[in-house]
């Protein structure tokens, strides 16, 4: 090996170490918030082929210190921590997506709901799921994380049963994590419906899915996720027909497969019967590149004002909305709700 390559390798090694260093740098200090205001739920040791429900101590807790990292906590604590006075946000990130990149989704989500929330105190949960890539070929890989993400729905289900349902917390997902959140809501609905609660008194959450990486009829009557409007106070669904990832959706289905709900919105929303009435479209069509990407969604204004005013109840945090003009829709454009914000 030559005296130059050799070289040119050293340099290679000290420049990716030193890129390393400031890249864990850089997320501590994005991640630095008053203790006990990011947590993180793990689920890891819990597999796919366990039974539901599953032990409530199975589930791992962690907190983020004053110092950006993650501290090991119990359940008690977690609960403990629980005030009715401050919102919490639960957070499902997407698939392919490690714990230190959904850490920086967990903390920019904060950072929002903090900066747009005029500095009133939130609790963001991070639904840490294993959704890393364990297989070569993608559309594999794909659908093996969409089935760990149907069975995170039932996880969820079953730890929201532990909180004080008087004041439920929102539920955002992004992208694959929206199965589990629209999984865990109607897993809840059917089990509430099983213990014998009424319909018109069960809890009610609020919703957002950002882009979601999931059939866009999937929330109509007898289809999988069904059920989750009957616990929903109000579901924001993002549109976004120049995400350039959504755009490759169908291809996961042999032939001509469904649109992601991300990319069109709710499909035939009007099946949704009363439901219809809590279901919120906002496109960004024209707002953002085609970018899939949490942070960059997160970035519009019109999805982030909607967002925080979700969280804290607070529709003077709200930009003004205009709704979208009626047009005729496109070859692979579905119509939405008649609620529509655009920016």
């Amino acid at each position: 090996m030559s005296k130059s390559l050799v070289a040119a390798l050293r340099r290679f090694h000290t420049l990716a170490v030193i890129g390393a260093v400031l890249v864990v740098q850089g997320f501590r200090t994005h991640a630095s918030f008053a203790a006990a205001e990011l947590w993180m739920v793990r689920t890891y040791r819990i597999a796919s082929i366990a039974p539901c429900p599953v032990e409530a101590d199975r589930f791992e807790y962690f907190y983020c210190d004053a110092r950006g990292v993650w501290a090991r906590s119990t359940q008690e604590a977690f609960w403990a921590n629980d005030e009715a006075e401050r919102p919490t946000v639960v957070f499902a990130h997407g698939g392919f997506t490690d714990q230190m990149w959904a850490s920086r989704l967990a903390s920019g989500l904060m950072q929002v709901l903090r900066c747009r929330g005029r500095g009133r105190p939130v609790r963001v949960v991070l639904w840490q799921w294993p959704s890393e890539r364990r297989m070569r070929r993608l559309r594999p890989a794909l659908w093996s994380t969409m089935a760990r993400a149907e069975f995170e729905g039932r996880l969820l289900a079953r730890w929201l049963r532990q909180f004080d349902l008087s004041v439920p917390p929102t539920l955002v997902g992004y992208s694959a994590g929206c199965r589990v959140i629209a999984g865990g809501l109607s897993w809840f609905a059917a089990e509430s419906a099983g213990d014998g609660v009424p319909a018109d008194t069960a809890a009610r959450f609020r919703t957002v899915l950002v882009a979601a990486a999931m059939d866009a009829d999937s929330l109509l009557p007898s289809r999988p996720n069904g059920r989750a409007i009957e616990v929903v106070d109000t579901l924001l669904v993002t549109r976004h027909q120049r995400d350039r990832a959504l755009s490759l959706y169908p291809r996961l289905y042999p032939g001509i497969g469904p649109q992601a709900m991300g990319r069109v919105g709710v499909a035939c929303p009007q099946l949704l019967g009363q439901g219809m009435n809590r279901l919120e479209t906002v496109d960004l069509t024209a707002c953002i590149a085609g970018r899939h990407d949490f942070l960059h969604y997160l970035s519009a204004g019109p999805l982030a004002a909607r967002l925080t005013s979700l969280v804290f109840a607070d529709a003077s945090i709200s930009e003004p909305s205009t709704s979208v003009p009626t047009e005729q829709p496109t070859s692979d454009a579905v119509e939405t709700t008649g609620r529509t914000t655009a920016p």
